[in-house]
Order: C-alpha cells, then structure tokens, then sequence
C-alpha cells in the first residue's frame, strides 16, 4: 500500500528536523571533554597566569569566579597584556565555551574580554577580542606572529557584530578547526558567529582568557578537543 501524501508531508519534516538537528551539533559533541572549571573548589592550579598577582579566585554574586584584577604592562610588540593559560591541554581542533564578565565602565567603547588560542609563547598565539565597538583594532580575532598584533577576521573593520557593551555575564564560544583553519567567535548566540577567520599560521597551541588591557570575571570554562 502507498503511503499517503499527509504521511510523506510528515516523513519529510521529520527527516528535515533531524537533518537540521544534528548539523547543529557540530561543535563539542565532536571531541572528548578535556577539562571543566568552575572554581568552586576556590583553586586555579590548571591555569598559568602571565602575572600571577593579577588574578585570583574570589566569590561574586553567590558563586566562586576567576577574576582578572589588574591589566598588564604593553611588551615590545602590541598585543594583549594579560593572559591565563590552561597549560595542561595543547591542542588543535577545539570548542572553548564559558561565561565572561567586563569591570571596565560600560561607557567606554573600547573596553573588552579576550578569549586565547593556539597560544605557544607571549609573542605566537591567536586572540577573540570581544569588545564594546567594531573597527580594525576592536572586536577582531587577532594574530600575534612575533610581531604587532593583526586582524585576521573577514568581517570588515567596523561591520562585526560587537555585544560586550555592559557589566553583565555574556556566555561565549570559540572553536577552531585544522583541517579548514577555520576560527570562529561567538558571544551570547551560541548558534551564529560574530567573528570568523582562515587562517593555518599556528595549528596548535593552548586554550586561555584574558583581556588586551581591562579587568574582569571568567567562569563555567570547558574545553572540548583533540591533543596534538
């Protein structure tokens, strides 16, 4: 017996949905769970500070955080200048999730949140800057090459969608992939990017977070990814 035409309606909304469900979950279900951090323990043993005295855990808003006090000092070349690496992990393709919170006012359009990978040493890494504004310093994915900092993001300098505009939690996403050397940044929307790159200069390094010159909060940081 045929089936009906309401029956193959159906069979096809549903092979649609199941289709669109599992490109969708692209992302962390593709690598073992590395490592998971939520301070609550009131330790960060697993994260290598580039100023230790600039970072500690502390308790906000009923819950332990990992709390960026200080800015760094600019080095020879521009770049950001504070950085906490999870140093166990190297590793190429990756999903990088967690929260992040900016103490800069939020009137001040170049305030931001750094999100690091690929990091080897302080002058070869790859950085998401999240920021208050869009041009071609602010809300770009960096690459520091032993060299000033570049922008590497193909959004146009001021055309990225930027959202760190306030001092509230923002959750965030970043992933890269090797085989394409695709990078891509999310913030609050964990579905659609607002910063995206190619780019196969460094192919492994470290996961971190940080900021290029402010102060603020991490947290719930989790790492999905394959080891090199």
């Amino acid at each position: 017996m045929k089936p009906s035409q309401q029956t193959i309606r159906v069979l096809l909304v549903l092979a649609i949905f199941f289709f669109s469900a599992n490109c969708g979950k692209k992302g962390s279900d593709e690598f073992p769970l590395l490592a998971s951090y939520d301070f609550e323990d009131g330790k960060a043993e697993a994260w290598q500070p580039k100023n230790p005295e600039n970072w500690q855990v502390v308790e906000k808003d009923g819950s332990l955080v990992y709390e960026l006090i200080a800015p760094g000092e600019q080095g020879e070349i521009r770049a950001p200048t504070s950085w906490s690496i999870l140093s166990e992990h190297g590793i190429t393709s990756f999903v990088f999730t967690g929260r992040l919170k900016c103490l800069t006012e939020a009137s001040n359009p170049h305030r931001d949140m750094c999100v690091f990978l690929h990091f080897q040493d302080p002058t070869h890494f790859y950085y998401v800057h999240f920021s208050a504004s869009s041009d071609s310093l602010h809300n770009i994915i960096g690459l520091v090459n032993g060299a000033d900092r570049i922008k590497i993001n193909s959004e146009a300098p001021g055309e990225s969608m930027f959202r760190l505009t306030d001092r509230d939690w923002h959750r965030f996403k970043v992933t890269y992939d090797a085989i394409t050397g695709d990078i891509k940044g999310f913030l609050d929307d964990m579905d659609t990017p607002i910063l995206t790159a190619r780019d196969k200069t460094l192919t492994h390094g470290h996961v971190g977070v940080g900021s290029f010159d402010d102060t603020g909060h991490f947290d719930d940081l989790t790492l999905w990814g394959k080891k090199y």
